[in-house]
């Protein structure tokens, strides 16, 4: 939670024809609503943003900012 703001997170799972699974996720949080798709094809990878994003309360409106700079490093 953020302050008293719930937020909800969940994993997004495309299966993509000769690829495999393609990773995203969804975050949900004081009406807003983000979905972010075609992250990662790493479960491993998508699993270690999903911890960061719940373990910062990254709430839908900066969501998008915090994975954009996770993807960068």
């Amino acid at each position: 939670m953020c302050g008293e703001l719930p937020v909800r997170y969940s994993l997004v799972v495309e299966d993509l024809k000769d690829v495999g699974e393609n990773y995203g996720i969804w975050v949900e949080s004081g009406g807003e609503q983000l979905l972010l798709r075609g992250i990662t094809v790493s479960q491993r990878r998508i699993q270690a943003l999903l911890e960061l994003l719940m373990e910062g309360n990254v709430t839908a409106v900066t969501a998008r900012d915090v994975v954009e700079d996770w993807l960068l490093y």
